[in-house]
């Protein structure tokens, strides 16, 4: 398979032309079909390019998971605008153009674009290899950084997703994932590139999610693995029955887990890894048999290139690859630690700055928590290293107990080797979290 130069305008319009009746978007008041869609986005493309928008123009995004700001980020790209994505609950300033809540701001004064669907004149960018997207890293291991990404990297990583995540044209994806996180951007993507309906649910409650999941029959999701946890554990998790398949990743994920979430929720699991600087690295296919899934993250998508180095490091290229985050020798160090296994799986078993170096010995915090998850009393654990004037380093835990349990130090012993038991354990109501659902170590730290 060799990778798209084709814009996301022009794939919109060939779905447009082919399916123009199916429903492509819709909340729980209102909804577009594919020809809608395109319209009202041609139309918002014409007004932002009245407004002053042009190719290049940067615009601050507040990345809402609505309806009207998914369309009005397309309409953006249709005119290869710089979309700076950020999280709702930020405000950002100094910006000439800023597009909130539905309303394009330009230095200050607001104006809302008519979102009807009409088809508008325009001139849509035709070059994908520009930077048109702005996110920043989710910080959950220290400072957020900027990442800039093009069109060609979102819709070359849907056409590698396209073969093996099992996706169907009768599909509706729940969008539950942000927006302003490479995750959420994907999966609005690949909606258009591989052709199947959005839902955005009220709220990313698991009420919300589990009640909307059964009244519409969406048929797959992107996840966190807390977030399937919430809904595996909902007591409406029986009622649904219309999940095929669910992309999952961002966080580890033990095997129990794993067949927790498929058994309650009907679904096949399909193990994703990426970051904000390389979309998609690797992915399993929803063909899998269920150890080949839940022990691993897939195999390298066919765009891609991977190679561990001598330190463990994964190594990549892709086409997925945001061209600023690559090494002079044209790989990006990812800063995971993986190996393949003798098929061809990819295993991480963690990142090099969560390196935790006790007497000289090096702990992996991630092969930790994997280990912990195994005892039935801990329902979410996160590990972290942190100094000790005897040993310099050493792990610490924060520890979800499932209900009804107790802590039992005495168990440690028989799933982890000395050096690994965290010297330091505290009791939490839940792991923080970023605004992703990945869980915060900064924050759990600060705990200790």
């Amino acid at each position: 398979m060799q990778p798209s130069n084709a814009t996301i305008y022009e794939y919109f319009s060939r779905f447009a032309a082919e399916r123009p009746d199916d429903v492509f978007i819709f909340d729980g008041c209102a909804g577009y079909t594919v020809r809608q869609a395109f319209w009202a986005t041609a139309n918002l493309a014409a007004q932002f390019g009245r407004a002053g928008v042009t190719e290049g123009s940067p615009v601050a995004v507040v990345a809402a998971r609505t309806v009207n700001t998914v369309l009005c980020f397309f309409a953006l790209q249709f005119v290869c605008a710089e979309c700076v994505m950020y999280d709702p609950r930020e405000c950002p300033q100094n910006c000439k153009f800023l597009l909130k809540d539905g309303v394009l701001y330009n230095e200050g004064r607001g104006t809302a674009p008519d979102m009807s669907p009409r088809l508008s004149e325009f001139s849509p960018s035709l070059d994908s290899s520009k930077p048109t997207i702005v996110i920043f890293t989710s910080g959950s291991t220290g400072q957020p950084k900027e990442v800039k990404l093009s069109q060609y990297n979102f819709i070359n990583n849907s056409l590698d997703t396209a073969y093996i995540g099992g996706y169907a044209p009768d599909d509706i994806n729940i969008d539950i994932v942000p927006i302003h996180h490479v995750f959420g951007l994907a999966l609005i993507f690949t909606a258009v590139v591989t052709r199947h309906a959005i839902y955005v649910p009220e709220s990313p409650s698991a009420e919300d999610i589990i009640g909307g999941i059964i009244k519409y029959g969406v048929t797959r999701l992107n996840g966190v693995p807390s977030l399937y946890l919430a809904m595996a554990d909902h007591p409406r998790a029986a009622e649904v029955k219309s999940l095929r398949c669910g992309l999952i990743g961002g966080a580890p994920c033990s095997r129990e887990q794993f067949v927790k979430i498929e058994s309650r929720l009907w679904l096949t699991l399909i193990p994703v890894y990426g970051m904000s600087e390389c979309i998609g690295i690797s992915c399993g296919s929803f063909k899998d048999a269920l150890e080949n899934r839940c022990g691993c993250v897939g195999k390298k998508y066919f765009m891609n290139e991977i190679f561990i180095a001598d330190d463990g490091e994964v190594l990549v290229k892709s086409p997925a690859m945001a061209a600023g985050a690559v090494c002079s020798d044209g790989w990006l160090y990812t800063g995971d630690l993986g190996y393949f296994d003798g098929e061809g799986y990819l295993h991480i078993d963690g990142r090099k700055k969560d390196i935790i170096i006790r007497n000289g010995n090096n702990l992996s915090a991630m092969a930790i928590e994997q280990k912990l998850l195994r005892l039935p009393q801990i329902k979410d654990v996160c590990v972290v290293g942190v100094g000790d004037e005897r040993e310099g380093e050493v792990p610490a835990a924060a520890v979800v107990l499932s209900e009804g349990q107790a802590f039992d130090n005495d168990a440690l012993g028989k799933i982890l080797i000395k050096i690994e038991v965290p010297k330091h354990i505290r009791i939490v109501p839940e792991i923080p979290l970023t605004s992703t659902g990945k869980p915060d170590k900064q924050a759990v730290c600060a705990l200790f």
